[in-house]
This record gives structure tokens, sequence and C-alpha cells, in this order.
């Protein structure tokens, strides 16, 4: 009878992914999200802060937004971190994250998003991507749980020769329900072609003696802001060409997003499907918060607003299932 319940109720709530059926049967399953917090607008968040997060408004109401959907991992792009702003100067503007920033709590932007319910770990090099575990989901070797590390801990691959240094593809090794595990990052350059595909081709081949973060020895998570979208692209593209190289039908990951969701792809940014989740081994399917029919964006705008009034892409939410823990 207990385990009737409980089916019943997830069939009243899977339609917002928050369906755990408690039951020995039933496969582990994960919340995931990926979102592009930044914005290219000019007005509000132009050069001088690199296109970032860069308003107090829209850090509290993407906030708001994972809180509400709490996933038990988040990848999150175009952060703004503290060392930008002690190198920016006095900041007048008090609507902007950097005014009076030693004095905000939590210090960090990445902590004010996620809140304590996290350990995070960030790029290392820009610190403009991070990664959040969930401490009742896991944890990331290296980072102490409930920590935010910044240095040291995240897999960082440096980019070729004369590519600007900002775009980040970086991973981390992770423990989720005794699963071991790779989780990657990934928000490769957005307007040089030729670099995003060296920095696809390192993150799936590695280089030198620096070995891919789509390590085969484990089940491997990629996701992010990928700046390309492989279902309209060129193949003949350098950087469409790696990716379909390694991801698709027979090919070593398969999509969680995309494909995956709706054919064709819901757009992300700018009417092209740029933000991805894949995977190895784990298995099930994104929404495109804001796009998808009955979705609300993640920033809790309303869909169809301009990009001056929030982040310009749309988050994916992922209900992911787990493969089996180790040793299990």
């Amino acid at each position: 009878m207990k385990k009737f319940i409980s089916i019943s109720i997830c069939v009243l709530i899977s339609a917002v992914f928050a369906c755990r059926v408690a039951t020995a049967e039933a496969p582990d399953r994960i919340r995931v999200v990926t979102a592009n917090v930044g914005n290219a607008d000019l007005v509000n968040c132009g050069p001088k802060y690199l296109f970032k997060l860069c308003l107090v408004e829209w850090e509290r109401k993407i906030a708001d937004g994972i809180a509400a959907l709490s996933p038990d991992i988040i990848s999150l792009q175009e952060v703004y971190d503290i060392k930008w702003c002690e190198q920016k100067g006095i900041e007048k503007d008090a609507k902007k994250v950097c005014h009076n920033f030693r004095n905000r709590e939590p210090l960090h932007q990445g902590r004010r998003l996620l809140g304590p319910e996290y350990t995070i770990v960030c790029d290392g090099r820009s610190n403009f991507e991070c990664l959040g575990v969930k401490i009742s989901a896991g944890t990331i070797n290296g980072c102490p749980a409930g920590e935010l590390c910044r240095e040291g801990v995240g897999l960082t691959h440096e980019l070729p020769e004369g590519c600007e240094p900002y775009p980040v593809i970086f991973g981390a090794d992770a423990v989720i329900h005794g699963v071991k595990m790779r989780i990657v990052n990934g928000h490769p350059a957005a307007s040089d072609r030729v670099c995003r595909a060296g920095a696809l081709t390192r993150m799936f081949e590695g280089y030198e003696d620096v070995p891919a973060l789509a390590i085969a020895d484990r089940p491997v998570l990629i996701m992010g802001d990928m700046n390309m979208d492989p279902y309209v692209g060129d193949p003949l593209k350098e950087d469409v060409a790696i990716w379909q190289k390694y991801v698709g039908g027979g090919k070593p990951f398969h999509y969680l997003s995309g494909i995956a969701e709706h054919q064709p792809p819901y757009p992300t940014n700018a009417g092209r499907a740029i933000d991805h989740m894949i995977s190895n081994s784990l298995h099930g399917k994104c929404v495109t918060l804001g796009v998808a029919p009955g979705t609300a964006r993640l920033d809790g705008l309303p869909a169809g607003k301009p990009i001056t009034d929030g982040p310009d892409h749309n988050a994916l939410l992922c209900d992911v299932e787990l493969p089996k823990a180790d040793g299990k």
C-alpha cells in the first residue's frame, strides 16, 4: 500500500520533476540545472562587467529561482567573481553587484546564488564558471562540504595559444549518491570559432600530457553554454565537427537536452540551441525553462522579455537517472 501511495503522489507531481519514488526498486534520480546567468546587453552588463551577472536585482531573482528548483547539481556560467570587483575600483551604481561589495553577505556571488546548502567549485582561472553540488546529494573531491573553492580544485584546461584566457571549460570529480562521476562545465569562446573548436577538442580528447575532461572510465555529465548550435551548424566547421564526432546516436555521448526534449530543439539564446547537457551513461531529459510549454524562466521573468530585462539565456532543467552506485 505504501508503495502504491508513493507512486500515486509521483504521478501527481511528475510534471515539475519533483518526484522521487521511495522504493528500493526505483532508480536514483537527480535534478540538474545549467544556466548562463550573464547578459550581453550593453546598457546593463557591457564591457565594464565583461557581460557577466552585473545587477543585484537579477542576482536575487536567479537565486530565488534556483532555490525553488533546488537542483542536486547545478552549473553556472558568467558568474562575476569578487576578484573582478576588486580590480574595478569603486562602483557608484547601487544597482550593480560591485557596489559596496566587501560588505555584501555572503561575499561571493556564487554563494549568494546557491545559498549555504551547496559545495561550490569555480574554474580557478577567471572564476566565471562554477559548479554546485547540494550537500545532501554528494561531495566534490578536494572541496570540503559546504565550502566555496576557487583555486586548486577545478580541473581547468588551458586554451590553445593565441586564444583569450576568459572562456573556460573545467571539470570536477564528485560522488553523487554513491556514484563516482565527472561533472564538466563548458563555456568555450563565443566569437572565435577556431578557439572554441580547440577548447572542445581538448575537452573530448585532451592535449599534450593533459587527459580529456570527457574521461572514459566513469560516468560523465557535461553541460553548459557551448556557444554552438550543432543542429543547424555547418558540419564542416571545426567546432560542429568535433562536437558531432563525439555526441549523437551511436557516439560516446548522447543528448539529455535539445533533441532529447523536442524536435526541433527549443532555442536557448537568440534563436539558437547553444546550451546543452550530454552524458556517456546518465539518462533522462531536460526542459528548456521559459520556452518549453508550461515552464517559467529561471529568473521568473515573463517569456519573450527583451534581454535588457534579464539574462539572455534560457536555463535547462533536467531529470536524470544515475547509474548504480559503485559496488552495487
